[in-house]
């Protein structure tokens, strides 16, 4: 029994020093071996570690959920596009891109302490359990390869492992136009474990600043107007997934837009108002200064339209296009009223001239027989001696008086006849005339067909032109000048007065758009 006890004490023994014998040195002692710098302790404590009893298709920990931390860095953003609804960014990950778990299978804490960490290369992330995180909704990922993989990889002495991925990843864009080229845009990335479910990988942020950006980045037509981080859960068939969401605010720079788009069409509008002061026979170059403003404009809103994508709502742009055009459009409707308006006037101009002339022509026609009849009734006077058509009347009658107060003093419808039939001399000898004697101007007014000198003198047009019944000239109401002297005030003002609403009421809606944005947002530049 004593031999025994001797025999398996010695055997032991003689294990124990060979063992000790084969332990690493630096390992164990704390001499001038023990050098962080020192490879082969590093190799040493890998082999260790990834032997063959780690298995990287297995969870870290056998009972429970292990926890991944991540970390997101904006290094720069490449472009946002919104023809295909998506943006660009070159990202710097951290713990879950940057990933940091815990896997108690490679603790070396208890074989060295020399070595703080081990800083491993991108092969070695192949050998590593890994929550094998992804960007569930990007559209496009690559890891930088300049020119090997970026990618860093580290393991602290009790088991903590940081992943580090450079990617560049091309994500999606919900675009809203509706107040473009004033917009305020929302893009999102999604991360999420693609293999395990909730009750094998908990996702989380970083306790302080998970995402943030290394500068603030600025596109030509953007700037980044604030992050958001939020963590949610979602329901697949498998099971219940953690997502962690990551919100980035874009405000579009419209000062391009301003220079590019707006000014120039303010001019095209602008010209097509200088035809209210051309004059109106020259309506070639009215039209011409008409259609080339509107062809100007469709030219400049194309070059816009090109770039966006074709959505089936009103934009902000469409907006001042339709005003725009309508103002050039309405300039043009402008020309025609005037032009048939003016039309208008010359056709009436026309008809009154014609009623004009043919007012001339018969009251020449009636002076004519008014001064037939004033010839024969001088030639009647003269032959009784009389100097008016009333005196010669006063004559015959008298004869005829005389003649029946010879007969009798009464006469008979037959004498009467045969008096008047009779040749007309003069009564009185010697040409003298009847004692009772009238004017002729007097005469001249009691005659029954006197000759109107104010008709004749409005007959023939003499400062009367154009008069009615009444004695009035007409005057148009509504002139082809007159309606360009009021759209020469009226187009610019209106014009002026809507780019002001259309202004104010935008840039409002601008504002509250990034205060909505701001207000949701955890980390706003």
């Amino acid at each position: 029994m004593n031999i025994f006890t001797v025999i398996w004490s010695i055997a032991h023994l003689s294990a124990a020093t060979q063992l000790e014998f084969e332990r690493p040195r630096p390992l164990l002692d704390g001499d001038g071996f023990c050098d962080p710098a020192n490879d082969t302790i590093s190799q040493l404590v890998l082999d260790a570690l990834f032997d063959s009893s780690y298995n990287k298709n297995t969870v870290p920990t056998k009972y429970g959920s292990t926890t991944v931390t991540v970390e997101f860095v904006i290094q720069t953003i490449a472009q946002v596009s919104e023809i295909t609804s998506s943006f660009t960014l070159d990202l710097l990950f951290r713990c879950t891109f940057s990933q940091i778990w815990h896997d108690p299978r490679l603790r070396f804490e208890h074989l060295t302490s020399c070595l703080q960490n081990l800083t491993l290369g991108y092969q070695m992330v192949e050998r590593l359990w890994t929550p094998n995180t992804c960007f569930v909704n990007s559209k496009a990922t690559a890891i930088h390869s300049s020119p090997t993989p970026n990618i860093f990889l580290m393991i602290y002495p009790n088991g903590t492992v940081w992943v580090n991925y450079r990617l560049q990843v091309q994500g999606p864009c919900d675009m809203n136009l509706e107040l473009f080229p004033m917009d305020v845009q929302v893009c999102e990335l999604v991360i999420e474990s693609y293999s395990y479910n909730a009750a094998k990988v908990i996702l989380n942020w970083r306790d302080w600043s998970p995402v943030f950006s290394i500068a603030k980045s600025k596109l030509a037509d953007f700037t980044l107007y604030g992050i958001q981080w939020t963590k949610n859960s979602f329901e697949y068939a498998a099971g219940k997934w953690d997502q962690l969401t990551v919100s980035l605010s874009f405000s579009r720079a419209y000062g391009f837009y301003v220079l590019q788009m707006y000014i120039p069409t303010y001019a095209s509008v602008l010209i097509s108002f200088t035809s209210f002061w051309i004059d109106l026979k020259a309506l070639p170059a009215r039209i011409t200064l008409g259609v080339s403003s509107l062809m100007a404009l469709t030219f400049q809103y194309g070059n816009v339209a090109k770039s966006l994508p074709k959505v089936g709502y009103v934009k902000s742009i469409d907006v001042y296009m339709v005003i725009t055009t309508g103002f050039i459009f309405l300039s043009m409707v402008e020309i025609a009223v005037v032009c048939w308006i003016d039309h208008r006037i010359a056709r009436l101009k026309r008809k009154r001239e014609a009623e004009k002339k043919k007012r001339r022509m018969e009251a020449i026609s009636t002076s004519k027989q008014q001064q037939r009849r004033q010839n024969s009734s001088t030639s009647l006077c003269a032959y009784y001696g009389a100097t008016s058509l009333t005196d010669a009347r006063s004559v015959i009658i008298e004869n005829e008086y005389e003649a029946a107060r010879l007969n009798g003093g009464s006469s008979s419808s037959n004498g009467t006849q045969e008096g008047s039939n009779q040749e007309s001399t003069p009564l009185v000898e010697n040409g003298s005339l009847p004692k009772k004697k009238t004017s002729f101007f007097s005469n001249l007014r009691n005659t029954q067909h006197p000759m109107d000198p104010f008709a004749a003198l409005a007959a023939f047009g003499f400062g009367l032109g154009g008069a009615h019944e009444d004695g009035h000239e007409e005057q148009p109401e509504w002139t082809g000048e007159r309606i360009d002297s009021i759209c020469r005030k009226l187009f610019p003002a209106s014009f002026a007065l809507i780019n002001c609403i259309y202004w104010l009421y935008y840039l409002y809606q601008n504002h509250l758009a990034k205060e909505k944005a701001l207000n949701a947002l955890r980390n706003p530049f």
